[in-house]
C-alpha cells in the first residue's frame, strides 16, 4: 500500500469494495454531510430569529404612526378650562386666518393670509393697529393697506433701551 493511499480517508472503503461502489458510497456520504450541516445551520439560524422575534420588544413607532398631514376646515385650540385661546379657519373671502386669544377668551391678534396683521383693543372688537399689504378689500371691509395704520390715539415710539 503506498503512502498516499494509507492517508487517504475513503481508503477503509476502497480496500474492500469495488471501485464503482466505493465512488458512489463516498459520494452519498459527502452528500449526507453537506445536507445535515447545511440544513442546521439554516434551523439554528431560524430558531436564532424566531426567539428574537418573541423576546424583544417591538421598538417604539409614534411618528412612523402619525398622518403627514391633517386637514380640516377650522383648528380650534382651547384651554384646559373650554377657553378658545386660538382658531385658524378661512376669512370670508377665503384667505387663510389665524386669530389668538387672552386666558379669557378676548381676541388680540388677528393675522389675515391676504397679508395683514391686527391688534385689538381689551374689548376684543376694536381695531387699534394694522400693519400689512393688502390688494383688495379684507373681509371685515376694510380697505387695502400697504405699511402701518394705528387706531385712535395710537402712537409710534422706541422701546426704552435695557
Amino acid at each position: 500500500m503506498s503512502a498516499d493511499r494509507a492517508l487517504d480517508p475513503n481508503a477503509m472503503i476502497t480496500r474492500r469494495l469495488p471501485s464503482s461502489v466505493a465512488e458512489r458510497k463516498v459520494a452519498h456520504m459527502r452528500r449526507a454531510v453537506i445536507l445535515c450541516g447545511t440544513a442546521s445551520f439554516v434551523m439554528a439560524l431560524l430558531g436564532g430569529v424566531l426567539a428574537f422575534t418573541l423576546v424583544s420588544p417591538s421598538s417604539a413607532t409614534a411618528q412612523s404612526t402619525q398622518p403627514e398631514e391633517v386637514r380640516a376646515s377650522v383648528f380650534t385650540l382651547v384651554g384646559s378650562d373650554g377657553t378658545v385661546l386660538a382658531r385658524l379657519a378661512p376669512s370670508s373671502s377665503g384667505a387663510g386666518l389665524l386669530q389668538l386669544y387672552d386666558a379669557a377668551g378676548t381676541r388680540h391678534v388677528g393675522i389675515v393670509g391676504a397679508g395683514a396683521v391686527q391688534a385689538f383693543d381689551e374689548d376684543g372688537t376694536t381695531l387699534v393697529f394694522r400693519a400689512g399689504r393688502t390688494f383688495t378689500v379684507l373681509s371685515d371691509g376694510l380697505p387695502p393697506l400697504n405699511g402701518v395704520e394705528l387706531g385712535p390715539g395710537g402712537s409710534v415710539s422706541m422701546l426704552p433701551s435695557p
